[in-house]
């Protein structure tokens, strides 16, 4: 009985070792980078990267984030909270969950490869 213990006690720490890994939970705070013809002319005049993150999230932490997760050196941080949106599905009435949208800069010759790997 013992035996069946430990071996169902190491399943479930391999279960939860691979899904809350510390980088697996750090890409859960990034949502998504921002794809839009603004972000395109950040990018690519100033080395300007767009993404909305968790709202939660202090400008320190974003940069801490982003510098471990990407290997990359950050010169500035802005920040913003859109308005939400509104929105109608039948007759019920709602709002579209909110986010935080992070313009990073980078410093001269970093970049942030966005393509999945």
């Amino acid at each position: 009985m013992n035996l069946a213990k430990t071996a169902e006690t190491q399943q479930w720490e391999t279960v939860l070792t691979s899904n809350f890994l510390a980088t697996k939970m750090h890409l859960d705070l990034i949502k998504y980078p921002v794809i839009t013809e603004k972000s395109y002319i950040g990018l690519f005049k100033n080395r300007q990267y767009t993404f909305d993150v968790d709202l939660r999230l202090t400008k320190t932490q974003i940069k801490k984030l982003f510098e471990s997760l990407f290997e990359v050196t950050i010169i500035g941080i802005n920040t913003q909270i859109p308005p939400r949106r509104r929105i109608r599905v039948g007759a019920k009435n709602g709002y579209r969950p909110q986010y935080k949208r992070v313009i990073v800069t980078l410093q001269e010759g970093q970049s942030i490869r966005l393509t999945s790997v």
